[in-house]
């Protein structure tokens, strides 16, 4: 089967060690493509090196991720906009807001850089990867209902939901969007009783499957560091939370990202 990890962070220090074994093994393991995610400046860079020594395997994504927000400058986006004209760089992102993080960055500076984020990829005509999370207050969804509303303002169209983890009307507002939701191991956390029943109304078409490497291993991984080669399990626990064939899950989250991602 043909998996796709559609955002990871391989150039992370996590994988300083043992990078080419890790992408070697994905790729027995069936993940043929992978993403990487470039959230802050030192990043962009880094990311074109990957896709240039790995050039049939990686693609990536590049913008200001919201607990950077604060270190924002006039250079940095005149950088951004350079390093976008790259062709390896398929969508901005991840950009957002992160309410659970805000000892970086304030909530409107946030709103803020997301806002000119979200003007950029119109201005290039490239797609965006989204990051929304909430406070650890279990009913606070204010940064969801600030992210819908800021991209409301903006007419933003087309994208992937990283990570999604909230409620049906968010998911429901993300689809009517043009956006594609983002799954990885939070799916089969033990507590996520509400996200599992939000899948099962969705349905498998609207899916790619993700890592988020080197974080959010899968419920048998927890407390490991995650790695691509984890996509066929957090496929194989969809599939059976669908009651769908593991090739069905696998064929149409890949030809998901492929289309997203030109691949």
């Amino acid at each position: 089967m043909y998996f796709i990890d559609s955002h990871a962070h391989i150039n992370d220090e996590a994988f300083d060690k043992d990078r080419k074994d890790v992408i070697e093994k994905s790729l027995l393991a069936g993940v043929k493509n992978i993403v990487e995610i470039a959230c802050e400046e030192p990043e962009w860079q880094e990311a074109v090196d990957l896709c240039a020594k790995y050039p049939d395997v990686f693609c990536a994504v590049c913008g200001i991720h919201p607990i950077y927000a604060s270190a924002r400058t006039e250079e940095q986006i005149k950088k951004l906009k350079e390093f976008l004209k790259n062709p390896i760089f398929r969508a901005v992102g991840e950009i957002g807001l992160d309410y659970a993080w805000l000892n970086s960055s304030t909530e409107k500076q946030q709103q803020d850089v997301f806002e000119e984020m979200l003007g950029l990829a119109k201005e290039i005509n490239k797609p965006v990867v989204l990051h929304c999370r909430k406070t650890n207050e279990p009913d606070d969804f204010k940064a969801y209902e600030d992210l819908f509303s800021i991209m409301k303002n903006h007419d933003a169209q087309g994208g992937i939901f990283h990570c999604f983890s909230a409620r049906y009307i968010d998911a429901k507002r993300a689809l009517d969007r043009g956006f594609l939701l983002g799954l990885n191991g939070v799916i089969s956390y033990k507590k996520n009783n509400d996200l599992r029943d939000v899948i099962k109304k969705i349905g498998i078409e609207y899916f790619v499957l993700e890592t988020d490497c080197p974080y959010l291993p899968p419920q048998t991984k927890r407390g490991q560091r995650n790695s691509p080669q984890n996509i066929p399990e957090i496929a194989e626990y969809l599939a059976n939370l669908l009651n769908i064939p593991l090739e069905t899950c696998a064929k149409i989250t890949t030809q998901n990202a492929k289309n997203f991602f030109k691949i």
